[in-house]
């Protein structure tokens, strides 16, 4: 390029190109020629000057090709031909994020990926125009869901959420809340609650997703890190099972608050002087402080997810101290999102009561927490200037912090231990075991590589904090959550959105390393960033050969644990069984109450009676009952509590009881064992995994034979899925008079020593204990 207007042209096609040529001007007027080392820019803008024509190669060195020219380009100011609007300049100096074509689409794409992933099991919870939510839990919050719209009249029926119980506000009160608002504000009543509960984490995902690329970019300037880091996380499979289509729990709410929150964390941490006249900034403030405080609002366990913030800031604080800067500068903006997360956590107890003191309160704790570790370091900053002195303080100011806390709070302290206590403690469910746990291999069948691919950048990222503060973030997140979740997979959900960051970035590196791709560049400091190029199609096969690779396992294993969670088809068929069946007969609750295994319970509940509040009683009762020698001594228990009864195939039990009569026997009568009176099976699974009974008064069969004759009574079955014969013996007293119950309807066969009868018990005389002369 020769003159001005070719250099302008280039500038307005790539505006995002001038403080690299800016920087190339300022060399080049100092030396003649000059090498690529000589330039403090990345490789990528380098390479579009050249190939543009505006910088030209001189031997093994580099020139401008016209320096006046170039300096004539860069002193138009762009300002002056376009001026906006300023509104008396409160938004001066504000700049909304732009993208170019090819990155949208390609975002989008990935973004959309993200949704697919989650998506697959659209048949599973979609069947025969119910909506079946996966897993057990989200029927809970299904259940309240329901009942707030039920007392709301409208969006702004507020009132409605004080019917919530102590359980709701002090556990996901924002969830439900905003679950709620939505289903209100998209109406059709309690129908639409189902596909608002199965689209939601779907929804939090691509949000999520969104976030990733945000912090990815924000961290190495590099949009292919971002993309590399939205379709890793596509396919985690421990995020991913938990924002499948249909699995309402409360973690996939969770997900975004966290990621919003490093992100505006990381934003904050590159904030030098000149930015904080910044909107930007200040902007990035605000989210911080919405984010933690819905963080706070939606878990009562959220005091351990924004302790994250805490130790971020302590890295970055421990960061500036090394680099020689002050730590109050990106502290300032930082303290004040803070503030307003406690500002917005304390209302939404102090107004509308939710969370108990201890989890409102927690973003305040925070504050200090964060204030006090910027003093500090400030201190240190203004005398020995040293980090090491900085991180020995840090040292005794934090056991010495707990304990205060201990002395100070003795009962929050001990909820803490308790707290503490769940996460570690071993029991019989699955996301409390650690993700280093041999018998579960958890490390790769929830991570699959993209920990192995991650590891190199996390370990990177330590010393990369120390040069480059938008590090600090990132890398104090990813290493807290992997802590965690060493202890409980549970919180591999919160360790992923990071993690997907450094396998992104990890990922980027494997390319450069076979030459697919040009190499990422960690010290990026650029606001505008190049437009991505779409590859030749060898490349693109590369990079697709690569991710399959790198991807593999988690694509494997990403329908894998998500099939896990999704209902069976014996346990939806059973629950629509039993609720076709209770329909009929105008059932209501607690007649109608299903007992089952709990981890099912509240599906079935949701289906037949509505009551899908609770388990607590099938965790007490179902296991005792099973394991019992005889099913007809829990009639007395199960009168006005229990209506129906399913059985899995999967229970170990040892034999006589009442579980391997049910199972085996359908409980008729055996050699060495009497026949049951009040379990009627109703359906058996075609694979027989499920057999569910109805717990029924049984018809009273009665009559006159022979003296202290013996009486066997017996008739063939035909239900759904099965067919048997069942029977019942008894021996009549002195007077000849005999009297049996008996659970199933039927023609009887009624048969002593000296003869033989038959008597028709009915449906309705089973159910309730109506006398049938035989």
């Amino acid at each position: 390029m020769s003159d001005e207007g070719d250099v302008n042209a280039l500038l307005d096609e790539r505006p995002d190109l001038r403080d690299a040529l800016g920087t190339v001007l300022d060399v080049d007027e100092k030396q003649d020629t000059w090498a690529f080392d000589n330039v403090p820019i990345d490789s990528g803008p380098f390479g579009e000057l050249v190939a543009s024509g505006v910088v030209e190669s001189v031997d093994d060195e580099y020139r401008l090709a016209n320096p006046d020219a170039t300096a004539a380009a860069l002193s138009d100011d762009p300002a002056d031909e376009k001026e906006p609007l300023d509104f008396d300049g409160t938004l001066s100096g504000f700049e909304w994020p732009t993208l170019d074509r090819t990155t949208t689409l390609t975002l989008t794409a990935a973004l959309t990926v993200v949704a697919l992933v989650r998506a697959h099991p659209l048949q599973s919870v979609y069947r025969d125009g119910n909506v079946v939510l996966s897993g057990n839990d989200p029927y809970y919050y299904r259940y309240w869901v329901e009942r707030v719209l039920a007392e709301s009249q409208s969006v702004f029926s507020l009132d409605a959420l004080a019917a919530l119980p102590g359980g709701v506000t002090n556990g996901e009160p924002l969830l439900v809340a905003t679950l709620w608002w939505v289903s209100e504000l998209l109406g059709d009543g309690a129908a639409v609650v189902g596909d608002v509960m199965a689209w939601y984490p779907v929804l939090t995902a691509v949000v999520t997703a969104l976030f990733v690329y945000l912090l990815a970019v924000t961290v190495t300037g590099d949009r292919r890190v971002g993309l590399a880091a939205v379709l890793l996380f596509a396919i985690i499979p421990g995020h991913a099972m938990r924002t499948s289509l249909g699995f309402a729990d409360h973690h996939a709410f969770d997900y975004p608050w966290l990621a919003a929150t490093a992100y505006a964390l990381t934003v904050l941490a590159g904030t030098d002087r000149d930015k904080l006249t910044s909107p930007k900034t200040w902007l990035a403030s605000v989210v911080l402080g919405v984010a933690v405080a819905g963080q706070t609002l939606a878990w009562e366990s959220a005091p351990l997810l924004i302790a994250a913030v805490g130790l971020a800031v302590a890295a970055l604080a421990l960061a500036a101290v090394d680099r020689s800067e002050s730590p109050l500068v990106p502290g300032a903006p930082i303290l004040t999102g803070l503030t307003i997360a406690t500002g917005l956590a304390a209302a939404g107890h102090v107004v509308v009561g939710w969370h108990t003191p201890r989890v409102a309160f927690s973003p305040a704790l925070v504050l200090g927490g964060v204030a006090l570790a910027l003093v500090v370091a400030e201190a240190v900053h203004r005398t020995t200037g040293d980090a090491r002195h900085l991180l020995a303080m840090d040292a005794v100011l934090a056991p010495v912090g707990l304990l205060v806390f201990r002395e100070a709070r003795p009962e929050d302290w001990d909820a803490l231990l308790r707290g503490a206590g769940r996460i570690t403690a071993e029991r019989n469910i699955a996301e409390t075991v650690g993700l280093f746990d041999p018998d579960t291999l958890g490390v790769l069948l929830l991570l699959g590589f993209t920990l192995v691919i991650a590891i190199p950048a996390m370990v990177v990222g330590i010393q990369r904090a120390r040069t480059a503060p938008k590090w600090a973030v990132p890398t104090a997140y990813v290493w807290y959550f992997f802590a965690l979740s060493t202890l409980s997979v549970r919180f591999v959900g919160e360790l992923a959105p990071v993690l997907a960051v450094f396998a992104g970035i990890g990922f980027v590196r494997l390319a450069a390393w076979i030459d697919a791709v040009e190499a990422v560049s960690v010290d990026a400091t650029r606001e505008a960033l190049p437009p991505l190029t779409v590859p030749d199609r060898r490349t693109l096969g590369t990079l697709t050969l690569i991710f399959l690779l790198v991807g593999s396992l988690g694509i494997v294993q990403v329908p894998v644990k998500t099939g896990q969670l999704t209902v069976e088809d014996s346990t939806y068929q059973s629950a629509a069984h039993v609720a076709n069946h209770s329909a009929q007969l105008d059932e209501s609750y607690p007649d109608n109450y299903v007992l089952s295994q709990w981890g099912r319970n509240r599906v079935y509940n949701y289906f037949v009676n509505g009551e899908s509040e609770n388990y607590g009683y099938a965790r007490q009762t179902y296991a005792e009952f099973l394991g019992s020698p005889n099913a007809d001594e829990w009639y007395s228990r199960f009168d006005g509590r229990v209506g129906y009864v399913v059985l899995s195939e999967d229970i170990n039990t040892t034999g006589g009881t009442a579980y391997a009569h049910l199972t085996d026997h359908y409980g008729s009568r055996t050699a060495d064992r009497d026949g049951l009176a009040h379990f009627q099976p109703l359906y058996v699974t075609a694979g027989g995994e499920k057999i569910t009974y109805q717990v029924v008064p049984g018809a009273n069969l009665t009559g006159q034979v022979a003296p202290n004759e013996t009486v066997a009574v017996q008739t063939n079955v035909t239900i759904p899925g099965a067919s048997f014969t069942y029977e019942r013996q008894t021996t009549a007293d002195a007077s000849g008079a005999y009297s049996v119950r008996v659970a199933n309807p039927g023609t009887y066969t009624i048969e002593t020593a000296n003869e033989t009868r038959e008597a028709t018990v009915q449906a309705s005389a089973v159910r309730n204990g109506t006398t049938v002369q035989g």
